[in-house]
């Protein structure tokens, strides 16, 4: 979605929960203003249930869309490192060779 997001997943060092989510609601936020179907497309990507963006954007008021929204991105790929640090591969030995 953005540079410095990306950056922040990737890096080695450890930026911390809040710094991540902002930097996503940030980038939801210009998303919302600038291209919804950018958005939209990223979230059908991140495989994002079109019921909890539904619910976010139609069903809630207590809290901003792009916060929701944010918040979503940031469980979904959260989800993601939990499952590849999980069922991580060994390398196969040898490989190299070929």
């Amino acid at each position: 979605m953005s540079d410095k997001i990306i950056e922040l997943f990737s890096s080695s060092s450890q930026a911390n929960e809040q710094e991540l989510q902002a930097a996503i609601t940030n980038r939801v936020a210009e998303l919302l203003e600038s291209d919804i179907e950018l958005l939209m497309s990223f979230l059908y990507r991140l495989d994002i249930l079109e019921a909890d963006i539904d619910f976010i954007m139609n069903k809630q008021s207590e809290i901003p869309i792009s916060e929701g929204l944010g918040k979503l991105i940031f469980d979904k790929q959260l989800e993601r490192k939990n499952y590849r640090e999980q069922y991580k591969q060994t390398p196969i030995e040898g490989w190299d060779g070929w």
